[in-house]
């Protein structure tokens, strides 16, 4: 089986050609939130004329004050829709924030369009965006009119604490987000909605940058090296993503990717560019400006929100287990189920990655090549008839392409879980490999490793998992301030979703917001009393 990084075509065809230019719309569970809490996010990517956009796979999201960037994210799309989540971290400063959302079309000073506001207090800290925060002054809450445009909620008007209870969702079929929140007297900041937003269409088609049709393009720079050189980038995990290319103009690198999910470090190393380099990998974020933001008013009347939000993410009763993960797409370079796999614990254990080789993988052996050990495979020949070790294997650790195999020879190979092994020619670029191994170990341990001070590791912040919260909760005294959240809930005719009222009175909005088949904008708010 062959599979092909054709990066250099890919890499030419993105810097000779721009597409159409993109806007994206965000939409969160809320606009009002604590620090420590997540933020639910739904998006919209659409083209000049406002349909959804097949161009761009990635968004990159920030929420910015008027002191700069606060969080980054990466949102994975797919055909113009995406969702994600992120934790506003606990040192964020009291204010008002703009979370912005841009393609590599479209630029970051273009996401005002589609950009969402929201506020963010840290009753742990004095800390306050300057010049952003007002003291003493009533804040007038924002309150949603019950409205239905295209799409209806019906709820019951009044529901007991810890109630189940339904919300019918009825009308055109469309792809909504969907949100059913406390109302409190922190939020401040009037949104527009997705009509208002697609009411701007159509735009100009100023030229952006190049398109990102698969994925994140990482960028880099390599400091001391030649021209013929080539460089490969491979992450920690066992989906062994592996990208490669060459040095461009001015030693640069442009690596095409198809979405790394999660944090996790990357490694990039480089072939036949000597030994005196260095490689510095560049950040894809823009870091546009906030624009003009109200201030946040502070005041004695918010106090017992602030308490109720405190009890809320103190008690985290959305944890990950509750999460729903949404489908994502990926195509990593070597996928396990086309390899063969050897679980270790099947087999008697032995204390050195040469013992395991003798033993357990008779098909693989290591020899010196000039001096140098090289790690062979045996593979079948045209006719079938008889094993062939063939030299020039990949060798890889939890995903990482290992550059020489005497940097896993002294590890104790008790730390190992598995070891795959692909039989098959891999072709990554310019480079031609014979087959390959993969060291899995049982805690990502290929981060410990010594590398060269010529191989470039970073920690990597990848795409956000999609994911939804369908309102399921645990057992204790219930504080959820978001009782359900689901950024696209494909309607068809009748939904009927379940919801658990909370352990506290209040009054809860629901909102669905989104596009139905035809492309137009449909929205519906309702509200419900918890006594």
């Amino acid at each position: 089986m062959k599979r092909y990084i054709i990066t250099s075509l890919l890499s030419l065809i993105c810097a000779l050609s721009f597409a159409a230019t993109e806007r994206v719309f965000v939409q969160t569970d809320r606009s009002a939130y604590l620090c420590g809490d997540r933020v639910w996010c739904s998006l919209f990517c659409v083209d000049q004329s406002g349909s959804l956009s097949k161009q761009s796979a990635i968004v990159y999201m920030e929420l910015v004050s008027t002191e700069g960037t606060e969080v980054e994210a990466k949102i994975a799309l797919f055909d113009g829709r995406g969702a994600g989540e992120f934790v506003i971290p606990a040192d964020t400063p009291t204010g008002n924030y703009r979370l912005m959302a841009y393609t590599s079309l479209e630029g970051g000073e273009q996401s005002m369009m589609g950009s969402r506001l929201i506020s963010v207090y840290n009753p742990w800290s004095r800390a306050r965006v300057k010049n952003g925060v007002v003291t003493g002054v009533k804040a007038e809450p924002v309150i949603q009119q019950d409205s239905r445009e295209g799409i209806s909620l019906q709820v019951k008007e009044k529901v007991r604490r810890g109630e189940k209870f339904n919300l019918f969702l009825r009308g055109a079929e469309s792809d909504l987000s969907v949100s059913v929140y406390y109302e409190n007297q922190l939020s401040q900041l009037p949104n527009g909605t997705l009509s208002d937003f697609l009411g701007g269409f159509p735009v100009s088609e100023e030229a952006g940058g190049p398109a990102e049709y698969d994925g994140e393009i990482i960028r880099g720079t390599v400091i001391n090296a030649g021209s013929d050189g080539m460089a490969i980038l491979s992450s920690s995990g066992s989906s062994a993503d592996i990208y490669v290319s060459p040095i461009g103009e001015n030693s640069s690198l442009l690596f095409q990717t198809d979405n790394l999910y999660g944090d996790r470090e990357l490694v990039c190393e480089m072939i036949n560019a000597g030994d005196n380099i260095r490689i510095q990998l560049a950040s894809p974020f823009q870091h546009p400006s906030a624009g003009e933001l109200p201030a946040l008013r502070l005041d004695n009347s918010q106090r017992e929100a602030l308490s109720a939000g405190i009890r809320s993410v103190g008690a985290q009763y959305i944890t990950d287990t509750l999460v729903r993960f949404l489908p994502r797409r990926e195509d990593p370079f070597l996928r396990p189920e086309d390899m063969t796999r050897f679980h270790l614990d099947d087999y008697t254990r032995f204390p050195s990655i040469q013992e395991i080789v003798v033993e357990i993988l008779p098909m693989v052996r290591i020899r010196k090549h000039y001096g140098k050990k090289m790690v062979e495979l045996a593979v079948n020949d045209g006719a079938s008839t008889r094993k062939v070790f063939m030299d020039h294997i990949l060798v890889m650790m939890d995903g990482v392409i290992i550059p020489d195999i005497d940097l896993l020879l002294p590890l104790d190979a008790m730390i190992f879980e598995d070891i795959y092994i692909f039989g098959g020619r891999i072709v990554v670029g310019p480079a031609t490999f014979n087959g390959a191994i993969n060291f899995v170990s049982k805690k990502n341990y290929v981060t410990a490793l010594d590398f060269p001070s010529s191989v470039c590791v970073v920690d990597y912040k990848g795409v956000r998992y999609p994911v939804a919260y369908l309102g399921e909760t645990l057992s204790g005294e219930d504080s959820r301030q978001l009782l359900y959240w689901n950024p696209s809930l494909l309607h068809k005719e009748d939904d009927r979703i379940v919801l658990t009222a909370p352990g506290y009175p209040g009054r809860f909005y629901v909102v669905a917001e989104g596009l139905s088949s035809d492309g137009k904008p449909v929205r519906a708010v309702t509200h419900f009393d918890v006594e």
